[in-house]
């Protein structure tokens, strides 16, 4: 998996596809969803050359024409001036960054209790995104009805917990937050919030915006 932030995607080609397509399809001009926006300032920090890019601060994103071909991301800055960043420089060959570690820690922790969902399922099972019939295990996927992002997020919102601010031990699976306290606040929390259901793991794809004709890599509609 690859963490923008608190967005979770398949891989970092998962993203750079949704990132190309989403530049395709875009209106030209100022960027002006929420998330959209929220994303953007992400993937900006990533940027190797990031704190001359933001000198005096964004003002605003834009999609616009590159000076030789196609379209790019511009940014505004707060003093008016406009330049361009490139979306790939901003992710390829970049190691996953501590926020998106602390995002990835509290997925795992959860997991038992997505596992404990998928082990009381019945088959054959409707795919709750697409209707069509699941009839074996390998085809399952356990998803999350609101967005997992969205959740935690609420979940900082109501506990005035800073994901930025914690830190992370271990790696792999056994990824965790050192401050043991806030991953069972969000454990409890999700096992009273969260909504699961069983999906196609096809059909959670494709509702994920990775794959090809997706506006949505920038939008608010991740698994």
């Amino acid at each position: 998996m690859y963490w923008l932030g608190p967005f979770e995607y398949r891989s970092k080609k998962a993203l750079l596809e949704g990132l190309k397509t989403f530049l395709r399809t875009a209106p030209m001009g100022r960027v002006s969803h929420p998330v959209a926006i929220q994303k953007l300032h992400l993937l900006l920090a990533l940027h190797p050359d990031a704190k001359r890019k933001i000198g005096a601060g964004v003002d605003h994103f834009m999609v616009a024409r590159n000076e030789l071909s196609g379209r790019g991301f511009h940014l505004v800055r707060l003093d008016g001036t406009e330049e361009s960043f490139s979306y790939r420089k901003c992710i390829t060959g970049v190691a996953q960054s501590p926020h998106g570690k602390v995002c990835e820690a509290l997925r795992f922790a959860v997991r038992p209790q997505l596992d404990a969902f998928r082990a009381q399922l019945t088959y054959p099972i409707d795919c709750a995104i697409s209707g069509e019939p699941i009839v074996h295990p390998n085809d399952l996927h356990v998803d999350h009805e609101t967005p997992f992002w969205k959740l935690l997020a609420h979940f900082c919102k109501d506990h005035q917990v800073d994901l930025t601010q914690l830190q992370t031990t271990g790696s792999g699976m056994k990824l965790a937050l050192v401050d043991c306290s806030v991953t069972d606040a969000f454990v409890s929390y999700h096992l009273k919030h969260a909504k699961l259901q069983a999906s196609r793991k096809a059909a959670n794809l494709l509702k994920g915006g990775s794959l090809a004709a997706s506006r949505d890599a920038l939008s608010n509609k991740t698994p």
